[in-house]
């Protein structure tokens, strides 16, 4: 992870985003709350893949796992797979439109929804599919000024 001129900005992000996540929220809207954590590692390994690749992505999922109370190593496994699927399809994305970004997004998070499923699976814990695809669509809609942001930063580095 270099500096260079995004680390102030990433910091900025990563607070608002921890003020965010710990927002209270209560009854059956907890669930469509968006990941907060997983938004800016998306965005800033989307756009900085070769400043903020997968190391990145594991450290804001210790983040993640430190402010949401979880199992250390949770969040981890679980953002250096997405960060691993963002990196691996890196060309390709960076050509793609808003719009197609945020189609991106939304799967990313349903993903993300899968995988910790299967995690609570593992450590019995109960599951929480029901709101899935609104806390897809919520995130992708929470997603939009971020992606304009971020790409402000990457066009300035460009």
């Amino acid at each position: 992870m270099n500096s260079d001129n995004t680390l102030g900005p990433l910091i900025a992000m990563l607070l608002v985003a921890l003020v965010l996540q710990l927002f209270p929220i209560s009854g059956s809207w907890l669930h469509l709350k968006p990941n907060f954590f997983l938004l800016i590692m998306i965005a800033w390994v989307l756009y900085f893949p070769e400043r903020y690749g997968v190391e990145f992505a594991a450290l804001t999922g210790v983040l993640a796992d430190l402010v949401l109370g979880s199992v250390i190593g949770y969040h981890v496994l679980i953002f250096s797979i997405s960060g691993l699927i963002l990196i691996f399809f890196h060309r390709v994305v960076v050509y793609l439109q808003l719009i197609q970004r945020v189609i991106l997004v939304f799967m990313l998070v349903i993903l993300v929804a899968f995988m910790e499923a299967v995690m609570n699976a593992m450590l019995e814990k109960p599951l929480f599919l029901d709101g899935v695809f609104w806390l897809g669509i919520i995130s992708a809609l929470c997603w939009i000024p971020l992606d304009k942001l971020v790409s402000q930063f990457y066009s300035h580095q460009n």
